[in-house]
């Protein structure tokens, strides 16, 4: 994930957090409204994400055209370059789908306060997967760039001896 997504990513889910306090602090729970900072802050969120995955998407286009030519390390190296892109933009689908679950239980809870029990409990079932999920991006991740680490300085080294 990009610094940026993660400030994205970190920013909405404390501004919920903070959103979730005061509300639960009131004497009357107050709806999210259809003009909800909240709400709109998740879909600029989910529109980022989606021009995220576009652009990555051409990105990875745009390698595999590039040739390698017959040099076994510079072909891993491509293959590992376009398999750290590909779970990056899983990653980034998996946060889109998080966010537009965010936001679509917000504006299911505007107006229907007897649901909110059901929407908080379908909140923190997909919070819990989510966040595994992330992790197990994560640790593919990091398995790819030691990797990749490691057969760019087997291509160097050799360069250089």
């Amino acid at each position: 994930m990009n610094r940026r997504g993660l400030w994205m990513l970190s920013g909405i889910v404390l501004v919920m957090g903070v959103t979730a306090c005061v509300n639960a602090t009131q004497v009357k729970p107050k709806a999210a409204t259809p003009d909800d900072p909240v709400i709109g802050l998740l879909s600029r969120g989910i529109t980022q994400l989606d021009v995220n995955v576009r652009a990555l998407a051409k990105r990875m286009n745009d390698a595999e055209q590039m040739p390698t030519g017959n040099d076994p390390a510079l072909q891993e190296l491509k293959a590992l370059d376009l398999s750290g892109w590909q779970l990056h933009q899983q990653q980034w689908v998996l946060q889109r789908g998080h966010l537009v679950l965010a936001r679509d239980l917000l504006q299911r809870a505007y107006g229907s306060q007897g649901d909110k029990e059901q929407l908080l409990d379908e909140w923190r079932m997909h919070r819990h997967a989510y966040t595994q999920a992330l992790e197990e991006l994560r640790q593919q991740r990091q398995s790819l760039e030691n990797k990749h680490v490691e057969v760019e300085a087997r291509l160097i080294e050799r360069r250089l001896e």
